[in-house]
């Protein structure tokens, strides 16, 4: 459509401006507008050739293969249709013999290749198992007040290691054998929270004339198994009581 009054645009071709009186102009001449027909024809031209150039190395590459005796990781990787990590990966497993001549330079044997194929047994299907359902389940108290550890640090260990969680209402329940099984994996000690007794560092200070640092040390100092419950931390009164009859 040819627009009522000029439009200022640049031309595509040679980037000066001109005035144009319709939408889609895109040369300021038609002396522009051939040359960059034939422009854009060469480069297409460029392209095909180039395309083809590559089809015919890798056929050139694939007949070469086939009169080899033997192949290198690359080779037999292009041979098979693999990457080569998974022709090292199945070499190291001893799947595909082959022979390392140095540090560089890995041989395999077409003939083993095919050698893969010459007995096949029956195709098996993988079972992927059946996931076992989740009986029994956490609150976050409960969780934090067995392994001594504040709430938001329990959000993220469950949204780090992907444990199921379900909502309860208002509560959000997790389930008890994946968080039992994180905290068994690093060594938690399921007995610890069955201590009949635990203290507060108010109490340690004031039953054994203790600063606040002091017992921010010695807690530190031997990894003295602790607590939190509704806010307060707690430590082992067995613990501390052993240690301290020692030092006495």
């Amino acid at each position: 459509m040819k627009a009522k009054e000029p439009i200022k645009k640049i031309c595509e071709f040679c980037g000066r401006e001109f005035e144009a009186y319709t939408q889609t102009a895109r040369y300021c001449s038609h002396q522009c507008n051939c040359k960059a027909y034939r422009e854009i024809k060469r480069k297409e031209v460029i392209s095909l050739s180039a395309s083809m150039a590559s089809k015919t190395k890798r056929e050139r590459a694939k007949v070469d293969l086939s009169g080899r005796e033997y192949l290198s990781i690359s080779e037999a990787a292009s041979l098979l249709g693999w990457c080569k990590q998974t022709v090292y990966n199945y070499c190291h497993k001893g799947i595909i013999p082959a022979k390392r001549l140095s540090q560089r330079t890995t041989l395999i044997r077409k003939k083993d290749i095919e050698a893969l194929f010459d007995e096949i047994e029956p195709y098996e299907v993988l079972a992927t198992g059946e996931r076992k359902s989740i009986d029994e389940w956490y609150t976050i108290d409960e969780v934090t007040e067995k392994y001594g550890l504040l709430r938001h640090r329990i959000r993220k260990i469950i949204n780090a290691e992907g444990i199921p969680t379900k909502k309860a209402g208002t509560r959000t329940l997790i389930a008890k054998s994946r968080i039992d099984a994180y905290f068994r994996k690093r060594g938690f000690d399921n007995t610890l929270s069955n201590l009949a007794d635990w203290m507060t560092t108010p109490e340690v200070m004031e039953i054994y004339g203790m600063t606040e640092q002091a017992v921010r040390v010695f807690v530190s100092r031997y990894a003295i198994p602790k607590k939190r419950l509704n806010g307060k931390l707690y430590y082992s009164k067995q613990h501390i009581d052993k240690l301290k009859h020692k030092e006495s």
